[in-house]
């Protein structure tokens, strides 16, 4: 069996950093969801999934609750990415929104800024973005920004947590 590997979806490429660089630190494969085939998952033992957060909402994730689901024995680790402050309240309302109660788990969640690429969105969720950033700036009385811009905020010493979380899970 396999030590592990990291799962991502990405549509921005801050997820698919993300698992690269926990799957490099780990020396594991990464490989996106879209390529990823479910036959393999009795090989590892270990499971790191990432994903960009959407509305609240991780993305691919139903698809890997059901995994979660159909190999309970297997350690699942999921992390997400988003443009928003990584807060202890953020963090929890993103996990609770994702995994509400009765739901498949994973033994841990983690949550790391990354940014925004409006240059690889696609233009339904770039007009998403204008409402909400529209919306936001009125809520807090603030000016709407004349122009939006892609910000990158994304590093690699936010996964130390999650590797040393996994190194001592595969011991």
């Amino acid at each position: 069996m396999k030590n592990g590997i990291v799962i991502y979806k990405s549509k921005t490429g801050f997820s698919q950093r993300y698992a690269q660089w926990i799957a490099s630190a780990l020396e594991w494969e990464a490989v996106s969801l879209d390529q990823f085939d479910k036959c393999k998952i009795s090989e590892y033992g270990l499971i790191v999934y990432g994903g960009g957060v959407y509305a609240g909402q991780i993305a691919g994730i139903g698809k890997i609750k059901r995994f979660i689901e159909q190999y309970p024995d297997k350690t699942w680790v999921v992390f997400a990415t988003g443009a928003t402050p990584a807060s202890e309240g953020y963090k929890e309302t993103v996990s609770q929104s994702n995994f509400r109660k009765g739901e498949p788990r994973p033994s841990h969640f983690y949550y790391y800024l990354a940014g925004i690429n409006y240059e690889k969105m696609g233009p339904i969720n770039r007009v998403l973005m204008k409402i909400f950033t529209r919306f936001t700036a009125k809520k807090q009385g603030v000016s709407v920004p004349a122009k939006v811009v892609s910000v990158d905020l994304s590093n690699p010493e936010y996964i130390e947590e999650l590797v040393r979380y996994v190194r001592l899970k595969r011991r």
